[in-house]
């Protein structure tokens, strides 16, 4: 089971969530602790100011000690209703004389010392000052009932945690859902850029990623990705225009190079150059063909008819099919069979298929040309077929099966895959070693 999610989003608010719940637990915990020793230091120093007060008003006796209060501290512990009470004890513990509510302390258990020192006795808490009057130490007992109605610090307390708590976990289940939404943005600006860069192709290699609405962060990549892009656009155009300036340069000479074959007396040479210069001028004619489709954008798409396309290129190819030992034949339904692209494109890919099913096979092939309502036309032959590790590779660029011969380069299924790309369409082989093979090309239909 895979625990860290691999999004960076679901990293995120993994952590934050995680952090939030230790922090719901651990907050509250040290704000309790810290707000009760705060109350506890608080009561401390005014229950300390009131026994030094007290103590100030001490007066010896004869046969003992008087206390005189201020009319404020003689008014809070008239009465035992909010907690308060006061005790002067000697050294045994035996009170000389207290306030209403301290008649039952028990005296014996709080603390006399040399200084003053704070107790907790539940539920009282109090302040026990040593004070010497008269030659005699006493000890001054000042108590607060925490359950009495003059302990509302406790009271403050729980009001303020129970508000403290609720504000704390409103803003903390707030974090994730404003923390979610600020991602949000961000990734969906980078899914964007990445949907358009995944429409990039060669055909459309000008267009740059737009930058803007992206985090820093992710800028110097785009930056990158853009420079790449120039680079294979200033590449593309390189290769594409090194192809058409070969193929200009070389017309010119092939083309008076068949003048002058046409003058030689010898016919048996003349033919042989004549298949040579063939040759020469097929696999120029396929390099401008790819060099044209490399930067290929189809433009406006129109509907034909696939039937009358197939019927065209049988009838103009069959004379040199016949002149080369072949057979053909077509294969149309009674109907059209109407699809969507570019005419003149199916027809180059369609011819092509046509062109390599005669030239590498054997003479005496029968090759038939198919077409099916659901927009594929199929050319298929009784040659030699093709083996199951050479299928693979027949429609990559530059690659023969035969590598002794010479009157191909290896351009024909590379550019009708090209041009079926282009389509948004399919290329499908199959073949049997021995059985002859069929390539199918499958159309958008309208």
């Amino acid at each position: 089971m895979r625990l860290w999610p691999r999004s960076l989003t679901a990293r995120i608010l993994f952590v934050e969530v995680l952090s939030i719940a230790v922090v719901l637990v651990v907050v509250p915990l040290l704000t309790i602790s810290l707000l009760h020793q705060t109350m506890k230091d608080f009561q401390a120093q005014d229950l300390t100011a009131q026994a030094r007060e007290i103590a100030d008003g001490l007066e010896p006796r004869g046969d003992g000690v008087r206390v005189r209060l201020s009319p404020a501290l003689a008014a809070a512990y008239a009465t035992p209703y909010d907690g308060r009470a006061f005790a002067l004890l000697d050294a045994s513990g035996r009170a000389l004389m207290s306030s209403e509510a301290a008649r039952t302390l028990p005296t014996v258990k709080i603390p006399r010392r040399t200084v003053p020192t704070r107790f907790e006795l539940h539920p009282l808490t109090g302040i026990s000052l040593p004070v010497v009057t008269g030659g005699a130490t006493v000890w001054v007992v000042v108590i607060q009932d925490q359950e009495k109605p003059g302990a509302i610090l406790d009271d403050v307390v729980s009001a303020f945690l129970w508000r403290d708590v609720a504000f704390l976990v409103l803003a903390l289940a707030l974090l994730p859902l404003i923390n979610s939404l600020l991602i949000r943005q961000l990734v969906g600006a980078v899914q964007r850029v990445s949907h358009h860069a995944a429409t990039i192709g060669p055909d459309s290699l000008d267009k740059r990623l737009d930058e803007a609405d992206l985090p820093t962060e992710v800028i110097e990549l785009v930056h990158a990705a853009n420079g790449l892009l120039a680079r294979l656009q200033q590449s593309f155009e390189a290769q594409r225009e090194f192809i058409g300036n070969v193929v200009h340069e070389l017309r010119t000479p092939l083309a008076a190079l068949r003048i002058q074959l046409d003058r030689l007396t010898d016919a048996d040479a003349r033919q042989r150059l004549s298949q040579s210069l063939d040759r020469a001028t097929h696999v120029l004619s396929q390099l401008r063909d790819l060099a044209q489709l490399e930067t290929l954008e189809m433009g406006q798409r129109c509907t034909f008819d696939l039937c009358a396309v197939a019927r065209e290129l049988v009838e103009e190819s069959a004379p040199d099919i016949y002149a080369a030992g072949d057979s053909i034949d077509l294969v149309i339904p009674d109907q059209e069979v109407t699809v969507v692209g570019e005419p003149t494109l199916a027809r180059l890919a369609l011819s092509n298929l046509i062109a390599n099913a005669s030239r590498h096979t054997p003479a005496g092939t029968a090759i038939s040309v198919i077409v099916t309502a659901d927009g594929m036309v199929a050319v298929a032959d009784t040659g030699p077929g093709i083996s199951s590790e050479a299928q693979e590779w027949v429609a990559k660029r530059f690659w023969r099966a035969d590598q002794r011969r010479s009157d191909s380069a290896g351009l024909g299924l590379s550019i009708v895959q090209r041009i079926i790309q282009v389509h948004r369409g399919r290329f499908e082989i199959a073949s049997e070693p021995g059985h002859g093979a069929v390539f199918r090309l499958f159309f958008p239909r309208s």
